[in-house]
């Protein structure tokens, strides 16, 4: 399981840290999976396809502590991310789109 802290991938602005490699490939994917989470809106943005295995749409929720889980139903990775809230992809706030 990867137990990630979200905040140890974002610059003092909140913006990703990372530039290039495989740093920004995993920054790209938690801010992913947090997007995805953290959007309560019936537009829900697509879940990101697995890091490890490129083929599986990731599964997101919160958990009860209000970290967000996430596992991989085809290679079975799994991981949680902690310190999402409040960051440029927290989106529970988002409104919905007008339909």
């Amino acid at each position: 399981m990867y137990v990630s802290d979200l905040t140890h991938f974002l610059d003092r602005s909140g913006a990703i840290g990372p530039v290039k490699g495989p740093a920004l490939a995993m920054a790209r994917f938690h801010v992913d999976v947090v997007a995805h989470a953290s959007d309560a809106t019936s537009n829900v943005l697509p879940a990101p396809r697995c890091f490890k295995c490129k083929k599986g749409a990731v599964e997101a929720v919160r958990a009860h502590d209000d970290a967000i889980v996430w596992v991989c139903p085809i290679c079975h990775t799994e991981g949680r991310i902690s310190n999402w809230q409040g960051s440029l992809w927290d989106l529970r706030d988002r409104p919905s789109a007008p339909g």
